[in-house]
């Protein structure tokens, strides 16, 4: 169960991790995947791989096949952040195609915390079958930190969500025989939330794609480089951020450097923000990011809200890019000190970057990508992942 259908060149970190997992168990495992039917996973259909089959799931009600999303998704937020209603139906009620696929199965797995919520319906149904649950985050974090970093009444309304979430979350866990998280921070998080489930921990396999250029920065003009997906609030509210609050500061010691913001669906106050600021640009999409990392000479992650592990900063790191952080840009990273810099404070943050314009970036980067390679590189996660999955009992 997978709330993403993944392909080759996917654009956002989840999907790309959900690739690369799939690829690591095709060689023992026959996968067969089931998703909501939306526009994005239709187009996916067509392009996965790594996979024996696709089921993308219609659904029931004004929400089927994607239908009414702003709707569908402020409903699943009340739910308690889970996979929206039109899915959720097909699941209580006794679908006997659906039903008949996944009682055929070894093993029932389910991506991103979202997808969680169907654990407990298929508990219900099929009691003895054992259930993985994989992390891409805690989703409770990621409302508790917008709260606080919101101000009244939106972060009342983020406080309700993260309530709801969390009793959610902690049932959903509860009905999983394991959850598999990317850091110990989550890890820790998911026993919180629910101590009798057992938890492992599986660093994600990263690294450039195929045929990837040569690093190739200009030191003549240096490119400050962010990435991510701009209708995020996460991703577009820290570039908010930096440029206002940190971007001056760059450009006064180094006026010659370039700020790159890479990344689809930008909202019209970023544009607004961006375009304002010298020496600053948006790429919007863009089939592949490895060109951008290739020129890059320091990469930013200035986030303050969001949860789990940021990909977006281990990839840069195994590309061998200098990284300044916030700490929540560097979280769940145990070799956060090989970052040039790791704070929230717009001035040290700013000073960070300029230093990592000059030889110690250079210095870090080599000691970061070497360290980000034998705990991020896809040889080891795939090693670590077979493993695992090769403990599970099947059809218990």
């Amino acid at each position: 169960m997978t709330k993403y259908i993944p392909y080759a060149g996917i654009t956002h970190a989840g999907g790309r991790y959900v690739d690369s997992h799939y690829r690591a168990l095709s060689d023992d495992w026959i996968v067969d995947t089931f998703a909501p039917q939306t526009p994005a996973n239709v187009t996916a259909a067509g392009r996965v791989e790594h996979v024996e089959s696709v089921e993308l799931i219609r659904g029931v009600g004004p929400f089927a096949a994607g239908r009414l999303k702003p709707l569908a998704d402020l409903e699943a937020a009340w739910a308690g952040s889970t996979v929206t209603r039109n899915v959720r139906a097909v699941f209580q009620h006794d679908d006997a195609s659906v039903w008949r696929r996944i009682e055929r199965s070894s093993l029932i797995e389910f991506q991103w915390s979202e997808m969680f919520a169907l654990a407990e319906l298929t508990r219900a149904r099929l009691p003895e079958r054992f259930m993985v649950g994989v992390a891409h985050d805690v989703i409770t974090q990621r409302w508790e930190r917008a709260a606080a970093a919101a101000r009244v009444p939106a972060s009342y309304a983020y406080r309700l969500a993260a309530r709801r979430s969390r009793d959610r979350e902690r049932r959903s866990l509860a009905s999983l025989d394991v959850v598999v998280a990317f850091s110990e921070k989550d890890a820790a998080l998911a026993r919180a939330l629910a101590p009798t489930t057992a938890t492992e921990i599986v660093l994600p396999g990263l690294g450039p794609e195929e045929g990837a250029p040569e690093r190739s920065p200009d030191p003549k003009e240096p490119i400050v480089l962010f990435t991510g997906a701009l209708n995020r609030p996460d991703n577009h509210n820290g570039v908010e951020w930096f440029i206002q609050r940190v971007w001056p500061a760059v450009l006064r010691a180094a006026p010659s450097a370039r700020l790159v913001v890479a990344g689809a669906h930008p909202p019209a106050s970023l544009e607004r923000t961006v375009t304002r600021a010298p020496r600053a640009s948006l790429t919007g999409f863009v089939a592949s990011l490895e060109p951008y990392y290739a020129q890059a000479s320091v990469f930013v992650a200035p986030l303050f809200t969001g949860a789990g592990v940021k990909f977006k900063t281990i990839d840069a790191m195994l590309r061998g890019v200098p990284v300044v952080a916030t700490p929540v840009g560097a979280e769940g990273i145990d070799g956060a000190d090989l970052l040039v810099g790791e704070t929230e404070d717009a001035d040290e943050f700013a000073g960070a970057v300029l230093r990592a314009l000059g030889r110690e970036g250079d210095l870090r980067a080599r000691e970061a990508g070497a360290w980000a390679e034998v705990h991020y590189g896809t040889a080891a996660f795939e090693r670590r992942l077979r493993d695992l999955y090769s403990r599970f009992p099947q059809n218990r």
